[in-house]
Formats: C-alpha cells, structure tokens, sequence
C-alpha cells in the first residue's frame, strides 16, 4: 500500500500545540512536588507556571491537580497526562539517539552478497568483528550464486557484493580490488602425487577431479588450470564430481573421490593435520582475487559506507592462510 493511501489518523486541534512546554513545566512540578521549585528550575515566576498548568488543563478538558491547604495532588487525570509526558520525552531522547546513529554510522541495516566460499568461510568471521564494533547495526549476508549478485546489485537488493573476478559485472557497476585469496591443487596423502607435493600439466591431464558446477560456478582456480591443460594441449580435466559447496569439495577429496582446487582457507586445518596435503605446479600459480561491486550512483547510509571501508581496511592487513612451516 502506498504511504499517501494510508489514512492519517484523526487529530484534534488542541492535539497540535499538546507536545509543547506545557507538558515540560508540568512534568516538573510533579516531580519537584511544588510549584515554587518547578519555578526555579525553570527560572520564571510562580504565576507563569501556574499559567502554564491552567493552559494545560485548558488544553486537555480536565483538572490535573487538587488544590488544598495542604498543597497540590494529581488527579486520576493528571497521572495519566504525567505518565504520557515522561513517554513523550523519554520516545523523544530515545529518537534523538536513534537518529544520530544512524546518521554516525553506528545504526541502520546494509545488505551484502558473496558466493558460497565467501559466505561460507571468511565472511562471517569479519563481519562478526564489524558487529562487535557497532552492535546496533543489522547486517543481512546472502549467500547468492555470482550472477545473481550482480542481478541483485542492478535491481537494488543488495547494497554492495563481494565476486571474484572470474565473475563477469556489468560495465555499469562500479569495482574496486580487495584482496588475493590463495588456492591450492589438494590430494590425499597416500596420492601419488600427494606423496610428491608436485605435479605437471601433463600428470593432471589423466587425474580425476573434484569441482564447482559447470559454468559460472567454476572458481577462477578451476578455470586457470582448464586453460592451463587447453594451452598445454590437452583437452578438458576428467571431472568425476560436481560438488556446489566447497566443504562438499573437501570431503570428496578426503574419500578419495579425485583432486580439486580450493582456497588454502578452507582446507587449512586438513593440511595442518596431514589429512590432505597440497601439491604444487610450477606452471600454474594459483590465486583468485577478489572484488568489491556496487551501482555507480547507490546512495549508501553511513553505516553502509563504514562497513564498506571496514572491508577495504581488513582487506589490505588480510593475512595469508600459509601452510605451516611455509
């Protein structure tokens, strides 16, 4: 529905000029328990006060206090007009803060994408490090395929992404370099070349391989070594399981299934423990790296922006997952 079919709620006139010093003044006055001191906290005389309170009542058709020589008492009415004061000003200081951090980048929701690695492996430790720093912030990751980002990003889903750039974008889109993740060729370590740590072109030529789906869902690793084996004159590599996840990867490599090309972050702890080791090729050096994508004109709110040069920040201090002794 739109905001202009809504129909406004009906307003009495008096209700215009309610949420104004009146309510201030006489919030004062029950809580200092005197009209006298109500006067020097607000520094105006006892009848300006009085006035004050007599143009309320005016204002709300009812008595607030009773009046006796033994001072002034609220009402059942007057209770009631107290108890909505303190939640006009305590709504009030509560928005005032609201508003400024949102405007400090400190408040707000920012929508982001990344593949499944991304997503899966590296993200969410930094965007949990982003979130201890702001936790007023509401950050949505989805986990998207590498042409859906780039949809999601022209239609205005999301607010930025973050691709590799094996992924095709737009030339609308604006793209800036983050980081250069590592990958590497993974082998049981009974493998013949598991046992070696190395291998040619022409030894993978006939190795059967564990990898990403067909097509856009092919990581740049996959793809360097399919043009690695095309320049080197063999034809495409004997792919035995397509596997969308890249821990699914791992465990098919860990059963023996074949050889796959995965980032060193995500088989770091298998290759720390001996289950799987990795085998070098000197003719293909492996890395894929990373990009931030967003629409040229996105207006980004200033949680957005901080986000976005958190990653920028973390991606030049990033460091390396190294295998050890390395």
């Amino acid at each position: 529905m739109a905001l202009d079919a809504v129909p406004a709620p009906a307003l009495h006139t008096d209700d215009l000029i309610l949420h104004t010093l009146h309510l201030a003044v006489f919030r004062t006055v029950v809580e200092r328990q005197s009209f006298t001191r109500a006067a020097e906290d607000w520094c105006l005389t006892q009848p300006t006060i009085s006035a004050h309170i007599r143009a309320l009542e005016k204002i709300t058709g009812a008595r607030l206090f009773d009046r006796s020589r033994r001072g002034a008492h609220l009402t059942e009415a007057g209770r009631m007009v107290y108890d909505y004061a303190v939640t006009i000003f305590r709504e009030t200081a509560a928005l005032r803060a609201g508003l400024s951090d949102i405007t400090g980048g400190e408040r707000g929701t920012v929508t982001l994408a990344a593949g499944m690695t991304l997503g899966t492996f590296l993200l969410p430790e930094l965007l949990a490090d982003f979130y201890h720093r702001h936790p007023a912030a509401q950050i949505h990751l989805r986990i998207l395929p590498p042409d859906m980002i780039a949809d999601d990003l022209l239609h205005g889903r999301i607010d930025f992404g973050i691709v590799s750039e094996a992924t095709a974008v737009a030339h609308t889109l604006q793209t800036e370099p983050l980081w250069s993740e590592e990958l590497v060729l993974v082998a049981p370590p009974d493998h013949p070349l598991g046992r070696r740590g190395a291998a040619t072109i022409a030894e993978l030529a006939s190795e059967p391989f564990v990898a990403g789906p067909s097509g856009l869902g092919r990581s740049a690793g996959d793809q360097a070594l399919d043009a690695a084996l095309a320049r080197a004159g063999f034809s495409s590599r004997r792919v035995v399981m397509e596997v969308g996840h890249p821990a699914g990867a791992k465990t098919a490599v860990l059963k023996g299934v074949g050889l796959a090309v995965l980032f060193r972050r995500v088989v770091a702890a298998e290759l720390a423990a001996g289950t799987l080791v990795a085998v070098s090729v000197d003719e293909l050096p492996l890395a894929e790296q990373f990009r931030l994508v967003h629409r040229r004109a996105h207006q980004f709110s200033p949680l957005g922006r901080r986000l976005m040069q958190f990653i920028r920040d973390r991606a030049r201090t990033f460091p390396p997952v190294s295998e050890p002794g390395r």
